[in-house]
């Protein structure tokens, strides 16, 4: 049976075709980025998770929902600062806190991995590649995406990110409303005893 034996290779290069295939889109998936992350929380490597976050923008984004509440609330400050005709009130104060922001994300990106371990990362992706390539829900918002998934408390957390040129994703944004959860419910950390 000669023509049976040469069909074997030809099935093998396929299926293995196939396999590549699949495994390259994969991994230009959010959820194969997502799944990273939570990973190398989970292997307390602050570092390795820090590569799928981009501070600046993150920081940029929250700050100005920080101060946009800010502002909001005290409209005497917003007057303040417009006087000191440094441009606009909002985003003089916003640059003025995106390094604080960004010392703040990577310090939690740092003590989520120090805590390290299974089911410890505070992404809450579920453990497992499989599943973490399920749960989060993702929603495509032009060239980014939003994640979804629920956190321990229950609570919904949403993460835009964007493809970067090695097909990898980046978190670029939290949901608004999530920072200003976020702020409303963090305790109060560092403070100084008195």
């Amino acid at each position: 049976m000669p023509g049976r034996a040469a069909r074997w290779p030809l099935v093998a290069a396929a299926l293995l075709l196939a396999v590549v295939s699949a495994w390259y889109y994969l991994m230009g998936t959010p959820q194969y980025s997502a799944y990273r992350f939570a990973a190398a929380l989970r292997d307390r490597d602050a570092v390795g998770a820090e590569r799928f976050v981009d501070i600046h923008r993150v920081a940029q984004s929250a700050s100005d929902v920080i101060v946009v509440d800010y502002l909001t609330r005290e409209p005497k400050a917003a007057q303040a600062l417009e006087a000191l005709g440094q441009g606009g009130a909002r985003a003089t104060a916003a640059r003025a806190l995106e390094p604080l922001v960004a010392a703040r994300v990577r310090a939690e990106i740092k003590r989520m991995a120090d805590r390290g371990g299974p089911g410890s990362s505070g992404l809450m992706l579920p453990a497992g590649f499989v599943t973490a390539l399920w749960e989060p829900q993702v929603v495509r918002d032009g060239a980014d995406v939003w994640l979804s998934y629920r956190d321990r408390s229950g609570g919904q957390t949403r993460l835009r990110a964007s493809q970067q040129p090695d097909r990898s994703w980046m978190i670029t944004e939290f949901d608004r409303e999530w920072v200003r959860r976020h702020l409303r419910d963090a305790p109060v950390r560092d403070a100084p005893a008195g």
